[in-house]
């Protein structure tokens, strides 16, 4: 009887230690699948976030606009008459011309048609980034013969800024009567954007 006794706990003690064998691998096979399968989607995230972060970037890139670039300013003064007409062109590959208050290059801005003795205007390039290869002109209009300065400032497709001063003192000396001169930046310039005057080298 008391062998008897003795032998249940030990069977009890026997099964319980075959149930923690048993159980212990598949337990722990649980638990790493489960690890294995948080890591995958860990993973999974990073690559997404990445992604996104990558297409954020990309809009953002998209979203940056070139900086405006004022490609030629034509100043002039000392002019000897109130009907000084002096007007600044520009000249695209397309065919494409802006200049006496009119413009129909892309991506661009003319400065207002001005007349007088002194004034100023500019052609601003919106797309500079582009790098389009423009050619300039100046168109000069008096009634008789009237001595004006002027000062044209130029940039090309290159970055390169070039700069001509005609001055009554100076060489080559201003215009004293009608008369266009051209600069060219690489661009074929029409022969009558200037109609009625004499090209002057």
């Amino acid at each position: 009887m008391r062998r008897r006794a003795l032998a249940i706990p030990a069977l009890v003690a026997i099964g319980a230690l075959t149930i923690a064998i048993t159980a212990g691998p598949a337990l722990s096979a649980s638990g790493g699948h489960a690890e294995v399968a948080k890591k995958k989607k860990c993973k999974k995230k990073g690559k997404k976030r990445s992604a996104d972060a990558a297409k954020k970037c990309k809009k953002k890139k998209k979203k940056k606009k070139a900086a405006p670039v004022v490609r030629a300013t034509l100043n002039w003064s000392n002019g000897g008459s109130n009907d000084v007409d002096m007007d600044l062109f520009v000249f695209a590959a397309g065919g494409q011309q802006a200049g006496n208050g009119a413009d129909t290059i892309p991506s661009s801005t003319l400065s207002p048609d001005l007349t007088g003795p002194a004034g100023s205007e500019t052609f601003t390039d919106l797309a500079f980034n582009q790098r389009r290869p423009l050619s300039f002109g100046v168109c000069y209009r008096v009634s008789g013969s009237v001595h004006t300065d002027y000062t044209l400032t130029f940039i090309t497709a290159d970055g390169a800024t070039h700069t001509e001063t005609r001055a009554d003192d100076g060489t080559p000396p201003s215009l004293g009567s009608e008369a266009h001169v051209n600069y060219s930046g690489g661009v074929p310039i029409p022969d009558n954007y200037c109609p009625g005057t004499n090209l002057v080298p």
